[in-house]
C-alpha cells in the first residue's frame, strides 16, 4: 500500500488503522497575553533537544523577542519547523506551563482523541520520521529547511489499539527514564570531581596543605608552566572524501560531539583496507576525550563511552593525551583553556580555529608530582563509573531507536497493559 509520499505500508495487525497525521494531530497557536506575569520561561529552538528543554531560566517579559507567542500545555508536544534533523523537539510532561512561552518557530501539536499524546509523541521523533520530515524541508524553497503542520498532515500513521498505544509508549518512557537516571548519576560524579579539582587546585586545600609553605602564592613544589607539559592535544587524521564508505571503522568528527559526549551511533566509516594504513596515534577508544578545534562548536569537548572498538579520529577535532589524564581533562574544561578558545571564538570574523599548540602553550598551575598522581587515583573510579553509564546509555539509544520502527509497524508485538 502506498500513499502521497511513497511510503510503502506493509500489512497492519488486526484493530490497527492506516491514518494521516492531520487526523491525529493538530498545530494549535494560542497567543500568550502574560497576564499577571513580570517574568516568564521563554523557549526557544535552541533551548529543547532531543526530549529535553535546556533551561528553565525566568527573563523579564518585557525584554522577550518578538516571536515569544505561544502558550503551551501538558502534554503537548513542541517541534522545530527548522531542520528537523536536528532533533529540537520535547514532550511537556509537567505542569505549571503558565510560566512558559515559545517561539513561533517551534510548532506546538496536540494530540486528537483518537491517539495517545505519548505514542504520538514517538511517532513524530521516530528515526524515519525525522529522516522523512528532512527530505520534505529539503525540497521547499526558502533560507532554511524548513517543515510546516500543512507540509506534514498527510504524512502517514500507522494506529495501534489505544491498550498497545499506551504499552508501546511505556516501553519508551522506560528507556529514557534509565538513560536520564545514567545521565543524572553521571552529572553528579562529574560534579563531585570538578568540586575536588577546584578545592585542591584552585583553592589549595589539598591533603596536607596546613603543613605545606608557600612561596609567590603557590604551594611549595607547585609552579606556574605551560599545559603542554604535562598533557598534549594530538590533531585527527585529514581522510579524503573517497575514504568514507556505509560500514567498516567509525570516523569521530565534530559533529559526534554532543553534550559532552561522543555519540558514535551515527558516524563515518572507512574500510579495513584505510584502518591499516591509519598510524596509531589516531586511533579512539573507550574513556578517550576529544575536543573541537574549528568551527562554531569550537572547544567542545566529548568523552568516548565504554565500548570494545577502535574509532579513529578525524581532522578538526584533538584527542587528549596525558599521564595525569584525570587532571589534565579538568584543565581542559577550565577557566584558562576554555577562555582561551572563547577568545579566539570572539575575536575572529572568519571560521574560528584553534590549534592544540595553541592550547598546550596556555600557561596552567602545574602541582608536585605527588599531588596529581593522588587525584587522578580518587577521580579514575569516577571516570570509569561515568564511561560505562556512557557506554550503556548508547546501547539503549541503539536499542530505542531500532525498537520503535518495529513496534510501531506491528512487526514486534507487545502485550497490552493490564
Amino acid at each position: 500500500m502506498t500513499n502521497k509520499f511513497d511510503k510503502t505500508i506493509t500489512e497492519i495487525p488486526k484493530g490497527w488503522t492506516e491514518t494521516i497525521l492531520g487526523e491525529v494531530a493538530e498545530p494549535i497557536s494560542e497567543t500568550h497575553e502574560f497576564v499577571g506575569k513580570d517574568r516568564i520561561v521563554f523557549i526557544n529552538t535552541g533551548d529543547i533537544l532531543a526530549g529535553k528543554f535546556l533551561h528553565k531560566n525566568y527573563s523579564m517579559v518585557n525584554t522577550l523577542p518578538g516571536q515569544a507567542k505561544k502558550m503551551i500545555a501538558r502534554n503537548n508536544i513542541l517541534f522545530s519547523e527548522i531542520r528537523p534533523i536536528n532533533k529540537r523537539y520535547a514532550f511537556v510532561d509537567f505542569d505549571g506551563t503558565a510560566d512558559y512561552v515559545v517561539s513561533t518557530k517551534l510548532m506546538v501539536i496536540k494530540a486528537k482523541k483518537n491517539i495517545l499524546p505519548t505514542y504520538l509523541y514517538r511517532v513524530l521523533i521516530s528515526k524515519d520520521t525525522l529522516k522523512d520530515f528532512q527530505h520534505i524541508a529539503e525540497s521547499r524553497s526558502g533560507t532554511f529547511p524548513q517543515i510546516t503542520f500543512d507540509s506534514i498532515r498527510h504524512y502517514p500513521v500507522i494506529l495501534p489499539t489505544s491498550e498497545e498505544q499506551s504499552s508501546i509508549a511505556k516501553i519508551f518512557s522506560d528507556l529514557d527514564e534509565k538513560i536520564e537516571l545514567n545521565h543524572q548519576i553521571d552529572k553528579t560524579l562529574e560534579a563531585i570531581a570538578q568540586a575536588i579539582f577546584k578545592r585542591w587546585f584552585v583553592d589549595f586545600e589539598f591533603p596536607g596543605y596546613e603543613k605545606t609553605k608557600f612561596f609567590n602564592g603557590l604551594p611549595e613544589k607547585w609552579r606556574k608552566g605551560m599545559f603542554g607539559e604535562l598533557a598534549k592535544i594530538q590533531p585527527g587524521f585529514a581522510f579524503k572524501s573517497t575514504d568514507f564508505i556505509s560500514g567498516g571503522y567509525k570516523v569521530i568528527k565534530i559533529a559526534n560531539i554532543q553534550n559532552e559526549i561522543v555519540d558514535f551511533n551515527k558516524s563515518d566509516h572507512v574500510s579495513n583496507t584505510v584502518f591499516q594504513s591509519i598510524d596509531k596515534k589516531f586511533y579512539l577508544v573507550s574513556g578517550d576525550v576529544v575536543i573541537a578545534m574549528t568551527g562554531a562548536e569550537i572547544g567542545k569537548i566529548g568523552i568516548i563511552p565504554k565500548n570494545d572498538k577502535i574509532m579513529l579520529l578525524n581532522q578538526r577535532v584533538g584527542k587528549l593525551v596525558s599521564d595525569y589524564y584525570q587532571w589534565a581533562y579538568q584543565v581542559l574544561k577550565g577557566a584558562e583553556i576554555q577562555g582561551l578558545i572563547d577568545g579566539i571564538s570572539s575575536a575572529s570574523s572568519a571560521q574560528p580555529n584553534i590549534s592544540n599548540s595553541d592550547i598546550e602553550k596556555t600557561e596552567v598551575i602545574i602541582p608536585d608530582e605527588q599531588t596529581l598522581e593522588h587525584f587522578c587515583q580518587i577521580i579514575d573510579s569516577f571516570f570509569h563509573h561515568l564511561i560505562s553509564n556512557l557506554g550503556e546509555n548508547q546501547i539503549l539509544s541503539q536499542i530505542r531507536d531500532s525498537l520503535l520502527p518495529r513496534l510501531m509497524s506491528g512487526k514486534i508485538r507487545v502485550k497490552a497493559e493490564a
